[in-house]
């Protein structure tokens, strides 16, 4: 009987001690994402915003300092780079960034209006975009967190 009660002690210590990944280290994902393109002189000019969110979970070994690593736009139908690097600032933050244990922090990002595309604007209107990116973590080793936004249509196409 004594067994029977150790190993169901051992088995609830287990499967309680179990937690998904979220819980113990950084996660990180995109959002409210609003872009528009506009011809101008010298060419198409991309312009908008997004939200970086970044939450390190209750589990974690403790705070975690982040830094994005890259920015960019892709065709969400099949992935393909239409903007290698988004030229895109974060608004009242810097980086790298200490997000503590069990905390989240949200990061608004503006699009630079001076830079002009070199794809043209039928190229960002054939269909929706996601902007995609990887935010490096001080946690699990320094891992990068990949990050991608959900599909949106640019206006002013």
């Amino acid at each position: 009987m004594k067994s029977v009660w150790a190993w169901g002690l051992l088995l609830a210590v287990g499967l309680g001690g179990c937690g998904s990944k979220d819980s113990i280290s950084l996660s990180a994902s995109v959002g409210n994402v609003a872009l528009t393109v506009e011809d101008k002189a010298l060419g198409t000019v991309l312009s908008g915003s997004f939200e970086l969110y970044l939450e390190v979970g209750p589990e974690a070994d403790g705070s975690a300092e982040v830094e994005p690593q890259s920015l960019s736009l892709v065709k969400a139908s099949d992935q393909s780079t239409l903007v290698g690097a988004l030229d895109a600032a974060p608004q009242g933050a810097t980086f790298p960034m200490t997000i503590g244990k069990g905390d989240s922090k949200t990061v608004t990002y503006l699009l630079d209006t001076t830079k002009t595309l070199v794809i043209g604007k039928a190229d960002i209107c054939a269909g929706q975009v996601q902007v995609v990116g990887t935010v490096k973590s001080s946690l699990n080793g320094g891992e990068t967190i990949p990050f991608r936004s959900g599909p949106v249509t640019v206006t002013g196409c």
